[in-house]
């Protein structure tokens, strides 16, 4: 009982320290990156935009939004494609409307992935509107682009003089609930990964990549997961940021760097268990042009929409599930 006591004392000491108002690193040369999970803007998630009234999808984020927005770089993986009209198919076919773009802009969000098995959801119009949007409002898109090299090629950002490059992959995402087949979206394809990494990593940035994949709903790892990320490191990757299976799972320290599995949810309508309505941004602090520490801060999502940051007593639940009591990863 004591031992239970003391671990959620120590989270809440924690707490203190890596969930302050302004997500700025310490140190002026240092940075303060902010990773999220799987952000899906359609079904359920719009209709609750909409019943507020205002139709305006800043409400989604914004109990997080003033920490992503104090980050010097902030991104997530976004899982529907916004596209006008009603949506194409059936429930697993998703649209997000463009007007509620201003969730994302409200939360300052830098650069999402749309490397997923969602983006072909509204076919060619939705890539084409979603690209459209995201670069009108200065959110780079990293992991899809009108062609094969635009897709797979890095996308570079810079913070205080650092430069950052980015790249999204995901697995075979030519389902069922899709209607085109062009190569317009980065697929898991390890030999193409590690020329872009190495490439980007020659250019002096710090290398992160984005992987689409796992399976759904479980805490265990698969070897397609481990093998994809542990080769992104081996070429240069100096983080891996993994999405797909709606849960948060484990991290790994490999060769003095991290992977994060998955962040899980971070906006999604899938309330039906409480794994998928918890999920976890990855606070990444660098030192001198390196990953020096990761703090994972668990979320849930309420309304079937709306994430909120956990209190200490349901992020120790969390981070124990994972193996990350205290929830920190030294580099």
């Amino acid at each position: 009982m004591f031992k239970k006591f003391a671990g959620i004392i120590l989270v809440g000491f924690l707490w203190l320290l890596v969930l302050p108002i302004s997500a700025k690193a310490q140190s002026e040369n240092d940075l303060t990156l902010m990773f999220g999970g799987d952000v899906m803007l359609g079904r359920a998630v719009r209709d609750q935009i909409v019943k507020r009234g205002n139709n305006n999808g800043a409400w989604v984020l914004e109990n997080l939004a003033k920490s992503f927005k104090a980050a010097d770089f902030a991104f997530v993986n976004l899982e529907s494609p916004f596209a006008p009209g009603p949506a194409l198919g059936y429930s697993l076919v998703f649209r997000a409307d463009p007007k509620h773009i201003s969730a994302l802009t409200s939360a300052g969000f830098d650069a999402v992935s749309f490397a997923n098995n969602h983006s072909r959801n509204q076919g060619n119009l939705g890539i084409q509107t979603t690209l459209d949007l995201l670069r009108k409002n200065k959110i780079k898109i990293v992991g899809a682009g009108l062609n094969s090299d635009a897709a797979y090629q890095a996308q570079y950002a810079e913070a205080k003089g650092q430069k950052i490059a980015l790249l999204a992959f995901t697995y075979n995402e030519k389902t069922s609930n899709t209607f085109q087949n062009r190569s317009t979206i980065a697929g898991l394809n390890t030999g193409r990964m590690k020329t872009e990494v190495k490439k980007a990593k020659a250019s002096g940035a710090l290398v992160i990549v984005s992987m689409h994949v796992g399976t759904e709903y479980t805490l265990k790892i698969t070897s397609q997961q481990k093998n994809f990320a542990r080769a992104a490191i081996d070429a240069g990757a100096d983080l891996v940021i993994g999405q797909h299976p709606h849960w948060v799972q484990p991290v790994e320290k490999y060769k003095g760097k991290a992977i994060i599995y998955s962040l899980g949810n971070l906006v999604f309508d899938q309330p039906w268990s409480k794994e998928t309505q918890e999920g976890a941004v990855a606070k990444v602090i660098t030192s001198n042009g390196k990953i020096s520490k990761i703090q994972i801060l668990p979320i849930k999502i309420d309304y079937a929409a709306k994430p909120r940051w956990m209190n200490p007593v349901e992020a120790s639940r969390v981070l124990k599930r994972i193996g990350l009591a205290g929830g920190v990863i030294n580099l």
